[in-house]
């Protein structure tokens, strides 16, 4: 039995005050977006926003991670509090999807109903949430590689400037052409990209709470990785979980030659650093038999 994988608090430090400026800047563009799109009168900002709020809640969920993996475990809740994060983002993710119908239901009546936009301060405010999404980018990309958490709030603030961009063109086009109708396409692509988001959000969370295997640990990889260590046709009553988005729990026995048994300690210790190594599974519980 291994002790929950805790983060050097040197990197958790630094990956959380990277997160900080990031929830603070994504709040006020979202703000901002949000007020704009009214004002403007424009679906695309208020879709872009919504995309925006996904971001917000990724990044929160993320810092919510990694606050729990520092705080201590307790004799009721053994695991902690870690699954409070897969029910945050299903909750939040339902929220976001009904939203982004009511949008793409707007959208779909702008096209044939354009309405008066006032294009150059919807422009201003597409470029400003651009700019905001790449400094995002920029805080968090030197982070992305010490926690897995961190690399996908980056590749949500990714997914978030390419949206900006869609809106910037959509605005661009409306500035040059008069073609209100931009608006509404350019609100219809942010929000498929934002269902998009949504579906891997609940498949991933809906995963979790099932305690399905995480994704790229099937049973079949687990055994071959175990079995280079301990010999073919030697593991048996394998299970793996996950107890969120970033600690993967194994439980398995492994049956060894009795021959072997005075070397049963370097076998478990080999196959748990193969199994942190290979698939970063670092709560293990491995049965040896004989």
């Amino acid at each position: 039995m291994r002790p929950p994988h805790r983060h050097d608090h040197a990197e958790v430090r630094h990956s959380k005050r990277a997160l900080k400026l990031a929830l603070a800047a994504t709040g006020a563009i979202l703000i901002v977006e949000v007020l704009g799109g009214l004002w403007t009168n424009s679906l695309a900002l208020l879709s872009d926003s919504l995309h925006v709020f996904m971001d917000l809640l990724s990044f929160a969920l993320t810092y919510l991670a990694l606050a729990l993996s520092e705080k201590p475990i307790s004799d009721s809740r053994t695991f902690g509090l870690h699954r409070l994060e897969v029910f945050a983002a299903v909750i939040n993710g339902l929220t976001v999807f009904l939203i982004g119908l009511v949008i793409l239901a707007s959208a779909f009546y702008r096209i044939s109903r354009p309405q008066e936009i006032l294009t150059g301060p919807m422009l201003i405010i597409a470029a400003a949430g651009l700019l905001v999404n790449l400094f995002v980018i920029w805080k968090l990309e030197p982070h992305q590689g010490h926690d897995v958490n961190v690399r996908g709030a980056f590749l949500h603030a990714l997914g978030d400037a390419l949206a900006s961009v869609a809106v910037v063109l959509g605005g661009l086009v409306i500035f040059f052409t008069g073609y209100t109708a931009a608006d509404a396409i350019a609100a219809m692509l942010v929000s498929v990209a934002i269902f998009f988001g949504v579906f891997g959000l609940f498949r991933d969370s809906v995963q979790i709470l099932l305690e399905g295997a995480p994704k790229g640990m099937e049973k079949n990889k687990l055994v071959s990785a175990i079995e280079e260590i301990s010999g073919p046709g030697s593991v048996s009553d394998l299970h793996v979980w996950s107890l969120c988005s970033h600690i993967h729990s194994l439980s398995v026995h492994v049956q060894l030659p009795e021959n072997h048994r005075n070397k049963q300690d370097e076998i478990l210790d080999q196959i748990n650093l193969s199994l942190e190594k290979k698939f970063n599974i670092v709560h293990t519980t491995v049965q040896i038999e004989f």
